[in-house]
């Protein structure tokens, strides 16, 4: 079953079109926009990135976190439970692609919690509170609405008051009501610049939303303040750096690189059992394919 694996591996922010729904399986995460399929069809302008083994072990690779920037990294988990649960609630859905992302969850959690759990990797959301936090932050404003946002959330809301600002507004009030959190109007810039502390999850290469004006404006109101952008492709356009309050990604993740040589063993140790765990599901799922099964509706 694993050979008819297909799979494409595209940048963050990519624009997505398919043929049929519940036949390729979509996760977008702030690296990459990945989507599978059993059939190579489903993508008949594209090369695939990937086919097969190769392509299920990369997911795997991903989904523990080992193709992360901060190596290990937990958030990534609740990006595929997401989309997971997205493609299983669709009616129509490959029933054998379904089986196969069963079996990721299994396998992606073997090699975590054997290998991985040790590792005390700092995720985006963790350190973003970190650096918000150390200036005795009482406010923080969210932008975005995704698993990112809501990560976000979950870190602020017993240290501060958080409010929230999205183009999504049904998600925005999803989210206000099961946190208790305030909502601010999407794009309110004179709102926006009121607050010394924002967090910006939106990652697009559409356009820019944060302005160098929203910056200055923004820095003449506030003395401390900190602008944490984690958008992929980044959605700001400033000259302003670390020094003047505004910490990109790339400075997130090198704060969350792994220098240590025993965390850099461990995980060595989490890739050579992937692979062996993946030439073991394919011996299993080649055993399954021979029994009759519902096929693929492409």
């Amino acid at each position: 079953m694993l050979d008819q694996l297909v799979l494409l591996n595209l940048p963050s922010g990519s624009e997505v079109s398919i043929k049929e729904e519940g036949s390729v399986f979509i996760l977008k995460t702030c690296q990459r926009t990945l989507l599978l399929s059993m059939n190579e069809e489903e993508f008949p302008n594209q090369a695939p990135t990937m086919l097969g083994k190769d392509a299920y072990a990369f997911l795997l690779q991903i989904i523990c976190g080992l193709q992360s920037k901060l190596v290990g990294e937990n958030e990534i988990v609740s990006q595929f439970k997401q989309a997971y649960k997205e493609f299983s609630a669709t009616p129509d859905k490959c029933t054998k692609l379904l089986l196969v992302l069963e079996k990721l969850f299994k396998d992606a959690k073997e090699i975590r919690t054997k290998y991985l759990l040790g590792l005390s990797q700092k995720t985006y959301s963790s350190l973003t509170r970190k650096h918000i936090l150390k200036f005795k932050a009482e406010k923080v404003l969210i932008i975005g609405s995704g698993q990112l946002a809501e990560d976000l959330i979950n870190q602020f809301k017993k240290k501060c008051t958080v409010y929230i600002s999205a183009r999504n507004s049904e998600r925005v009030k999803e989210l206000a009501s099961t946190h208790n959190i305030e909502i601010i109007k999407w794009k309110d810039y004179d709102r926006y610049s009121e607050f010394p502390y924002i967090a910006n999850t939106i990652g697009t290469n559409k356009e820019i939303i944060f302005k160098n004006d929203f910056f200055m404006t923004w820095d003449l109101n506030n003395e401390n303040k900190l602008f944490v952008d984690l958008g992929s492709p980044s959605t700001i356009d400033t000259p302003m750096q670390l020094n003047d309050g505004v910490v990109r990604l790339k400075e997130i993740f090198s704060e969350g690189a792994i220098h240590e040589g025993h965390k850099l063993k461990q995980i060595e140790k989490a890739k050579n059992a992937l692979q062996d765990i993946v030439t073991l599901r394919h011996k299993v799922l080649q055993k399954k394919a021979k029994r009759p099964v519902v096929l693929c509706q492409n």
